[in-house]
């Protein structure tokens, strides 16, 4: 089972509701064809009289991997935390899904179908992988403080569900295995790899990765590059800023280059690394291992 079905909502219960729907549904999904995923339109962001973002236009469209790079300094942190709602920009425009949501709260967008994941690993350590997963998930359920304390059958059948789910989740990420164990116990590849799976339990729609492959050795990096090739394929869009550029080259759909908080370039793998401002600005002498 892919992690389109793992996050997709409950169908309606009964055909005839099933089929007064279809028509909007049918709207719904050729409006999203029409408008990208997300798109920045002059964002500027301005901190302490330094501009960290400057002008920046860019978009993301729906069902694509799409990687935001640059070097070090070049806006790529601050253009995330814009996105996802802990920045405000000083001027311009972010749509999701063609909803404006700036000035939005971060728990505002994810509510929208923004999920974002960070450079730290993000698990609980304490608790087991399969908890990790159960955690996350019932920030979807839906039965109150009352039915958990009396355990009414609404409650244990929410329960069932959401364990159903979270294995589902697991085999996705090949972590069924290390279900039981703590958290702490997994290799730092499989914390990453749990990390994002928490981040599935939230149903994004666009899921933001920073640095996912930051740390990790060359079969985890690999691991990694298989799983965001198999959430795209799913249909959830992915935006990542990733400094591994034989991943980004062999992975991305799309490409957007910032440098000194402008973006200087954009366009699939094959242009960006014949790009001579991006060559010069960042690839030098790792294009080899780009092209690789």
């Amino acid at each position: 089972m892919n992690v389109a079905t793992i996050v997709s909502r409950a169908p309606a219960s009964t055909a005839g509701a099933a089929a007064a729907s279809a028509g909007a549904m049918a709207v719904a999904a050729s409006a999203q064809q029409r408008c990208a995923a997300l798109a920045l339109s002059g964002v500027t962001v301005r901190i302490s009289g330094l501009v960290a973002l400057n002008d920046v236009h860019f978009e993301v469209q729906a069902g694509q991997i799409v990687s935001l790079i640059g070097p070090n300094g070049a806006g790529k942190t601050t253009a995330f935390n814009v996105i996802s709602g802990y920045m405000r920009p000083s001027a311009g425009r972010i749509e999701l899904f063609g909803e404006n949501i700036v000035g939005r709260s971060p728990h505002e967008i994810a509510a929208r179908g923004l999920v974002r994941s960070f450079q730290r690993t993000s698990v609980f350590n304490q608790s087991t992988v399969l908890d990790n997963i159960l955690i996350a998930l019932h920030m979807q359920g839906r039965c109150g403080l009352l039915p958990a304390l009396l355990r009414l059958p609404s409650f244990r059948r929410e329960e069932r569900a959401l364990r159903e789910q979270a294995g589902q989740i697991l085999d996705f990420l090949g972590l069924s295995r290390r279900a039981g164990e703590l958290a702490a116990n997994l290799s730092y590849g499989e914390q990453r790899l749990l990390g994002v799976g928490i981040a599935l339990a939230a149903k994004p729609r666009l899921l933001l990765l920073d640095e996912p492959a930051a740390g990790l050795n060359p079969s985890e990096t690999q691991a990694f590059k298989d799983m965001i090739r198999r959430i795209g394929d799913s249909g959830v869009t992915v935006l990542l800023v990733e400094h591994d550029m034989h991943m980004v080259m062999s992975i991305s759909d799309y490409i957007v280059v910032l440098n000194q908080g402008q973006r200087i370039a954009d366009g699939p793998p094959a242009h960006i690394q014949q790009h001579p401002e991006v060559i010069r600005a960042y690839l030098g002498s790792g294009l080899k291992r780009a092209q690789a």
